[in-house]
């Protein structure tokens, strides 16, 4: 039988990056350190549905939160409030006088190119009972005018439309080397609960390759 792999940590060290970094003395404090992880990212998520990617660094006593969203306006509210209410809920995770923590926002500029920004657009558009042929009619044409995206591919799976058997829709448009390494593919993930079930999200976005610089120092040690 097949065997699938995400695309995302295949690529890990190559081509991609980790969303969380942290080094701990022993195996006690790393767990404890993971569940920590795993309760802000649950926090976050559920204040900000719309994270296009959450990235933390935890260095010492200070901790790092870098949040991709799209519109960095509906995190700070007014005069910062919901800010400051975030960061309140974070210090109660936490626990710990000692630590401090710092929020960057970077705002997601174009939508159309990241995954997980279509993936959190496609939940909440079924959320509102739109059909998803609309829905994925809609994206097929945004995505044809974005020149960076080489690929897509979108997978719905659930009770589509309130039908009564749960089904799977599936579009792919352009590229998509999943078996390539050196390809740059942006993964997106997301469930949208509606009154008639869970319904699941998929999204692959293809960039095109990322070539490797090769080291100007190589030296050919073959003999002749």
């Amino acid at each position: 039988m097949a065997q699938k792999a995400s695309p995302y940590a295949i690529r890990l060290g190559y081509n991609q990056v980790w969303n969380s970094y942290f080094f701990t003395k022993n195996g006690k404090e790393q767990i404890n350190w993971l569940q920590k992880d795993q309760t802000i990212r649950n926090y976050l998520h559920l204040l900000l549905p719309d994270t296009d990617r959450l990235k933390i660094e935890y260095i010492k006593n200070n901790i790092f939160i870098y949040l991709y969203i799209p519109e960095i306006s509906l995190v700070l509210g007014e005069d910062n409030s919901k800010l400051t209410e975030i960061m309140k809920g974070i210090y109660k995770i936490i626990n710990d006088d000692k630590v401090a923590v710092k929020i960057n926002l970077i705002e997601v500029k174009k939508i159309y190119t990241h995954a997980q920004s279509i993936a959190n657009l496609i939940a909440s558009q079924l959320k509102k009972r739109t059909r998803s042929r609309q829905v994925l009619k809609t994206l097929l044409m945004k995505l044809a005018s974005e020149r960076e995206v080489r690929g897509a591919k979108i997978e719905i799976s659930g009770r589509l439309d309130e039908s009564d058997i749960a089904q799977t829709k599936k579009i792919v448009q352009g590229k998509m080397p999943l078996s390539t390494i050196d390809s740059n593919i942006d993964t997106g993930r997301a469930e949208a609960i509606t009154s008639y079930g869970k319904i699941g999200i998929k999204v692959l976005i293809y960039k095109g390759k990322i070539w490797q610089k090769r080291n100007k120092n190589y030296v050919n040690t073959e003999k002749n």
